[in-house]
């Protein structure tokens, strides 16, 4: 688990559902994931008031081919060298096998924030550490941004400092970086929520964050490893991440 601490709580929900027909928590499929432990031991604060989270709870069904559930509660407990300093944590099939992966910001206290993959075994994958203390890096979407039938993880490196927008896959339990650019934004300091996100525009997903000087928003899609980005109008009232295709 690479320093945290793994638990697992089973609980069921149908009637009559067989023994035989669970499999291990391991091949389950993962329904949500849950933040939990909120702690005040790292003093970042980079979120406002919003706290920072010492552990994770993954809800896994364990009854894949019966009429009915077997939830399996696995709980992640990080040291207390870490924290969760994310908003939420995120559920999607990031390889395209049918089972989604756990996506959530886990920071080193000493070495700054990474962008972590977690699923029913455990921590399966994460970024390097950006570098010191009180560094963060944002998320900023998940989809497919450049047409190729395969999901991109994009987040934004340091966004109130480098504002380097990076796009990931993971395969095989592994991270890769498959594009990087300078210019770009999706959170300012104190602010409780990630601005942006992921937009479908004509049967394709869009990236939608903000110009690195908060005076723009954009749409950004994958050229091949080129970051392609289109003015999508001002940032100006409290309505400028309303969704809008260019």
């Amino acid at each position: 688990m690479r320093g945290a601490a793994l638990g697992l709580v089973l609980w069921a929900a149908g009637a009559g559902l067989a023994q035989a027909e669970r499999v291990p928590v391991a091949q389950g499929e993962v329904i949500r994931a849950t933040l939990i432990d909120p702690t005040d031991r790292y003093d970042h604060d980079i979120l406002g008031s919003l706290p920072d989270w010492g552990g994770l709870v993954i809800k896994v069904n364990t009854c894949l081919e019966c009429a009915g559930f077997i939830f399996a509660d696995v709980v992640v407990t990080l040291p207390k060298t870490r924290v969760f300093e994310d908003v939420e944590a995120r559920v999607a099939d990031l390889d395209g096998d049918g089972r989604s992966e756990v996506i959530v910001v886990e920071t080193d206290m000493a070495r700054g924030a990474t962008l972590a993959i977690y699923d029913a075994t455990g921590k399966r994958a994460s970024t390097k550490p950006v570098g010191q203390t009180h560094r963060w890096l944002a998320p900023a979407g998940i989809g497919d941004f450049d047409g190729d039938g395969r999901v991109e993880i994009a987040y934004v490196d340091r966004p109130h400092l480098a504002k380097e927008l990076v796009f990931l896959r993971y395969a095989d339990g592994t991270l890769t970086e498959i594009a990087r650019a300078p210019g770009f934004a999706n959170h300012r300091i104190g602010q409780e929520v990630i601005s942006g996100g992921t937009l479908r525009c004509d049967g394709q997903d869009r990236l939608i964050v903000a110009s690195g000087d908060w005076s723009r928003r954009l749409t950004v899609r994958l050229d091949g490893r080129r970051i392609t980005a289109k003015d999508a109008g001002p940032l100006t009232g409290t309505d400028q991440w309303q969704p809008v295709c260019p």
